[in-house]
């Protein structure tokens, strides 16, 4: 007998594939890389057009996979990324899901959340398949806690936020990916689509869903964590191997740009390899 999972996630592979070539690199966008953010982390700019209805200067920061284990590690540097929003603060910090590395850490997800929602004046997140695979939990675990926290969840929905609407599109793996809202144009608001995986944004690529959104936050693919110099990432948890393994990319026909993570994760017992942790600030000029 299959596993529920499988008949519901795996389908979507084989009914999507093609659309993958719909997207390129962009190379469009000025993007500059340094350890501003500390010895920990790799800080990626990039810079994007200014849209009519923002003033020039709005920033958002976007944290995924983090995966959470409570290590020393994870401590220093969740200490530069506070220091470094103390100093350059954003107006949205956007939570990409996987938060956390196991069920055995949850117990100090409120250490981390109470620190994060201190470091913008708006935080947004979506579930990563960490989050939605935990199906032994209560269905709104998530969103009680971050609520605590005052923190927004979305899944299927959407917040509007200082002249942006972001919404929140539901990993590929949920059920509730099944059943998306496609959302209406609103010309005063910069349309923003997050959701945890390349794949999802892919495989949502149909009935004009994403022709709204001028730009694309997702995760999940770790970079490939491990990376060999002059090659690259050899393996990435994605339908479409490497492609989107990480960096920025365009959708031919639509003015959309979609920024891939590396994240900043790391599991208990596992390290990257020529793959830095990642942190992506856009500004808006």
């Amino acid at each position: 007998m299959r596993d529920p999972f499988e008949e519901r996630y795996f389908p979507l592979k084989r009914g999507f594939l093609h659309r993958s070539k719909r997207y390129r690199r962009c190379r469009s966008l000025p993007v500059k890389r340094t350890r501003e953010a500390g010895k920990l982390l790799t800080l990626t700019q990039i810079t994007m057009p200014l849209p009519e209805n923002l003033p020039a200067g709005k920033k958002l920061l976007f944290i995924s996979d983090w995966h959470w284990h409570d290590s020393e590690r994870n401590h220093r540097q969740l200490q530069e990324l506070i220091e470094y929003t103390a100093k350059n603060p954003p107006d949205i910090l956007l939570l990409g899901g996987d938060l956390c590395d196991d069920a055995e850490y949850l117990d100090s997800l409120p250490f981390l959340l109470e620190k994060l929602s201190a470091a913008a004046p708006a935080v947004v997140a979506v579930n990563g398949n960490w989050e939605t695979g935990k199906r032994w939990l209560d269905e709104d675990y998530f969103f009680q806690l971050y609520r605590r926290y005052g923190i927004t969840l979305l899944e299927n929905d959407s917040i509007t936020v200082d002249g942006f609407r972001i919404f929140g599109l539901p990993d590929i793996s949920s059920v509730n990916f099944r059943y998306l809202n496609v959302p209406e144009k609103d010309e005063t608001k910069t349309d923003i689509l997050m959701t945890h995986s390349p794949d999802g944004v892919i495989s949502a690529d149909h009935d004009g869903f994403l022709r709204h959104f001028q730009l694309v936050f997702c995760g999940h693919t770790h970079g490939g964590q491990v990376r060999i110099p002059l090659i690259g990432a050899i393996y990435c948890p994605s339908f479409y191997s490497v492609k989107f393994v990480s960096g920025i990319f365009e959708r031919r026909g639509l003015k959309m740009k979609m920024i891939v993570s590396s994240g900043i994760g790391e599991h208990a017992h596992t390290r990257r390899f020529c793959c830095p942790p990642e942190i992506v600030e856009v500004v808006f000029k």
